[in-house]
């Protein structure tokens, strides 16, 4: 993913990003750890979770890439000129 240092909202998404890509990591931890418990109840909640978390992380990518596009494309294209 594209981040410009120095760039507000480059921060903020960047930071909002990570934090959804460490919660998704914990819970596949805890996926796991149900799973080998056989605690099917709670297999079924952290998957809920998961998805909402697989589906934070994408609107995430996506505000990233529609935010270095209007802000920061044009900063690419004129260097290479």
């Amino acid at each position: 993913m594209d981040f410009v240092e120095g760039c507000e909202e480059c921060g903020r998404l960047s930071s909002a990003y990570e934090a959804a890509t460490m919660e998704w990591f914990r819970l596949q931890g805890q996926l796991r750890i149900a799973e080998y418990s056989r605690e099917k109840d709670a297999s079924g909640r952290i998957v809920d979770e998961l998805n909402a978390t697989a589906k934070k992380r994408q609107a995430l990518r996506d505000e990233i890439e529609a935010h270095f596009i209007a802000a920061h494309s044009h900063k690419i294209s004129a260097s290479n000129c």
